[in-house]
């Protein structure tokens, strides 16, 4: 991983037509700060704040840049459980707009405002925009940001009064799919399908039917398949995200899991992301174990070396691995970050008979 703060000293250097020996001067030399600026070395944090402040660039104190850092955890907690405190939490963070381009949560905060660009039509941030970082991103942000592209990826922008008015209507129904308002949500992106349509374009037709697709897949996943085909069938581009959706619901209802596991062998032979690529094999892996033989899941794993939960899938492959408890606390911390793992969490409790516990995750109690 990179350190963003060299991309953005050269950024603001060269915008203020500062040359390398003027801000390095009393610093550093100025082959060290160009090795700084071009990611070939990573600096002591004191030379980084001595050439931001050089630059004139404000500097959150440790205090701040701890409440911040607090606020933007809970914000991608609360966003991953569809928490109602998310809208409180987002507010409180959009006061630090202005004051977080020298801190070293600046990356952080660019993907909390692409989330929020999907709720709140002032935040204008786009997945391009933020997508120049995706270098300098540790391990977990490049997640954040996979998973916001798998879920949504935001409408292109324009100033089109029309690609306006979608894009307002779009963001009224994500804010409705966060509080949990389904049929609202619902309803709100008929509407923009049908905006859409009277537009003409292919791309946000599509955009529109996968947010469709989304919207049922766990109320009707006839219908959420019928969407994502559409949508894959109007851009092709969009079949990576369809077949994966599709394919991670299907494998947990005993009707559709056998045409689940299709579509994840279909999307994986054809995926060209990598991250991508080991979701749908976490998704294979977690058919194979549950439904068919333990060897052949053995064969997948060796390709998920990489996968960051391959702790928890790895105990899996053992005999009574849902008595063990390093399994279940795994599970216990995984269940909000993806619909496989809540589904594997749900399971293992089924087994234990913890069956409170399925209803207080699944908030009917």
């Amino acid at each position: 991983m990179k350190d963003y703060r060299g991309f953005l000293i050269r950024n603001e250097r060269k915008r203020l037509n500062i040359s390398l020996e003027a801000l390095s001067h009393g610093i550093c030399s100025p082959s060290y700060l160009s090795k700084i600026e071009n990611n070939i070395l990573i600096a002591n944090d004191s030379i980084y704040d001595l050439l931001l402040e050089k630059l004139g660039m404000q500097l959150l104190d440790k205090v701040e840049e701890e409440k911040l850092r607090s606020m933007l955890d809970l914000f991608f907690k609360y966003y991953m459980s569809s928490n109602q405190q998310l809208l409180k939490i987002m507010k409180a963070l959009l006061e630090y707009k202005d004051k977080v381009s020298s801190s070293t949560l600046f990356i952080q905060y660019q993907l909390f405002l692409l989330y929020a660009s999907e709720m709140n039509l002032q935040v204008t941030v786009s997945v391009k925009e933020v997508e120049k970082y995706y270098p300098y991103m540790d391990n977990q942000q490049r997640e954040y940001f996979h998973l916001f592209r798998l879920s949504s990826g935001n409408i292109v922008l324009s100033e089109n009064d029309d690609w306006i008015y979608v894009r307002t209507l779009k963001a009224k129904a994500n804010l409705y799919m966060y509080q949990k308002h389904i049929f609202k949500a619902y309803d709100l992106y008929k509407t923009c399908l049908s905006c859409a349509v009277e537009l003409g374009n292919k791309n946000l037709i599509s955009e529109i039917l996968c947010s469709l697709g989304w919207v049922c897949l766990n109320v009707d996943i006839e219908q959420a398949e019928k969407y994502y085909l559409s949508a894959v069938s109007y851009d092709s581009g969009y079949q990576q995200l369809a077949f994966y959706n599709l394919g991670a619901t299907m494998l947990q209802n005993k009707k559709y899991r056998k045409k689940g596991k299709r579509y994840l062998q279909k999307g994986v032979k054809h995926c060209k992301d990598e991250f991508m690529k080991i979701k749908y094999k976490e998704a294979l892996f977690i058919y194979t174990v549950l439904y068919e033989d333990k060897k052949d899941a053995k064969s997948i794993i060796k390709d998920l070396s990489d996968c960051e939960h391959i702790d928890v899938l790895s105990m899996m492959l053992k005999e009574h691995y849902q008595l063990n408890v390093d399994y279940q606390n795994g599970l216990m911390k995984l269940k909000d970050t993806s619909v496989l793992f809540k589904f594997l969490y749900c399971k293992n409790c089924e087994f234990l008979r913890k069956y409170k516990d399925i209803c207080s995750l699944n908030e009917w109690i």
